[in-house]
């Protein structure tokens, strides 16, 4: 909590909005650390009163060094969400929230959301504006066996939210709007839909979209499970990095993931995932390449959960003018957080990576090195070194502290020396 004491060195003569939604955090731990259980009533308004209140509170510094920019900046950003889930009555229940984001203590950073697909920024970038807005706003149907019906303002999260994710490390979420359903009628099997028609970016932004998406899951074995997924994305304007009028595809994917106990007192893991992208609904031609993942580890569970695994991912290059590109993915889960990847480049990415993880006691330790370049051209765009520890207070509340550090190898490939640190303390209702 000494870490906290930074905030002294926000400017005077002003309240802080952060400052105050720190002490709204510190009051709340006074409160109960369990939701209260809810079932089915009788009646809209005990729906209402018998419904529970979520509250999530976030406040995190930031520290950036950009040697493309030769500069260094920092800023102080505020999470807050505070919502209602009601109890449910005649298999409905409905979710609504609200989120405001904010920023403090300013210092050579953009974070104006115009600013965020300029080539000429003067400052690092931290993409996490000042915004209000509503946060999930969901009518869920609960009464056909064995199935979840969603309407509404959502968070997508697909297997490890390499295609879509909320990207809840950012302070604004990535929501969409549209209707999903999810059942598991069949033994070992889940199957998942969803259409969408819009999409909040964790800029802030808003965009209309129109995406279909079907993923079945398959369970052979008990830890282990096999997915096909299939989506289409009409959007034309998804990315900005990519040169094209229309960005607009879909993409075809088999994924495999499990663990094999080993008998003596070691667990294996292992990833296998591998995915075609093609042009659609009126895409670019040159938007045509294949993803794939190869990875595996062991795990220690008496000792403190201690894991290593090594892995290796691929997203090909359409003869350098096209790389596969993953719109709505957890960008800051992959590819290094120092986020030097959040649209693949043209010619192509490749990451070659060993991560190390332990849980002693209310500590969770995560290491990552990373080997980058391109699948087209030869390129090297270089290497990251990530660290995170997370320390849990209490069941409710989180002190985590990250750091990222890019350095660029090959001058050709335009990418430039990066330095990252956050950190934040969540509390969770």
């Amino acid at each position: 909590m000494a870490a906290l004491c930074s905030l002294r060195q926000l400017r005077a003569g002003r309240p802080s909005r952060v400052l105050c939604s720190i002490g709204l955090a510190a009051c709340a731990l006074v409160g109960p650390d369990v939701a209260a259980q809810q079932g089915q009533v009788d009646s809209p308004v005990g729906a209402i009163t018998e419904g529970r209140l979520s509250l999530e509170l976030r406040p995190r510094y930031t520290d950036i060094w950009d040697a493309g920019l030769n500069d260094r900046g920092h800023a102080w950003t505020m999470r807050s969400i505070v919502g209602w889930q009601t109890a449910t009555f005649e298999d409905f229940r409905a979710t609504g929230e609200g989120i405001h984001t904010d920023v403090a203590d300013v210092h050579h950073i953009t974070i104006d959301s115009t600013q965020y697909y300029v080539d000429t920024l003067r400052y690092p970038l931290l993409p996490d504006p000042r915004e209000t807005d509503t946060n999930r706003v969901v009518l869920e149907y609960l009464g056909l066996p064995d199935t979840r019906v969603r309407l509404g303002k959502q968070p997508i999260r697909l297997d490890n939210e390499r295609f879509f994710s909320d990207v809840d490390f950012r302070q604004t979420p990535m929501l969409f709007n549209g209707l999903t359903a999810v059942n598991s009628s069949l033994p070992g099997t889940e199957v998942y839909a969803a259409l969408l028609n819009r999409v909040r970016t964790v800029f802030a932004t808003q965009a209309r979209t129109r995406i279909w998406l079907l993923r079945v899951a398959y369970s052979p074995a008990q830890d282990h499970s096999v997915a096909a997924y299939a989506f289409g994305l009409n959007q034309p304007q998804t990315s900005s990095d990519t040169d094209l009028a229309d960005n607009s595809h879909e993409v075809f994917g088999l994924r495999a993931e499990g663990t094999v106990p080993t008998g003596l007192g070691v667990v294996g893991l292992y990833t296998a995932e591998a995915a075609h992208q093609r042009h659609y609904a009126g895409g670019d031609p040159l938007i045509e390449a294949n993803y794939w993942r190869l990875g595996g580890g062991l795990v220690w569970p008496r000792l403190y959960g201690f894991g290593v695994r090594i892995d290796r991912e691929v997203k090909t290059s359409n003869g350098g003018r096209y790389g596969f590109q993953m719109p709505f993915e957890d960008s800051y889960a992959f590819n290094g957080w120092a986020l030097q990847f959040t649209s693949t480049p043209k010619t192509g990415l490749r990451d070659a990576w060993l991560s190390v993880r332990a849980q002693p006691w209310r500590f969770v330790l995560v290491a990552e090195a990373h080997r980058f370049g391109s699948t087209y051209g030869g390129l090297d765009y270089g290497n990251e070194r990530d660290v995170r520890l997370a320390y849990a207070v209490t069941n409710s509340l989180t002190l985590k502290l990250q750091h990222a550090r890019f350095r660029s190898s090959d001058p050709a490939a335009d990418f430039y020396d990066v330095t990252k640190t956050w950190l934040s303390l969540t509390y969770d209702y």
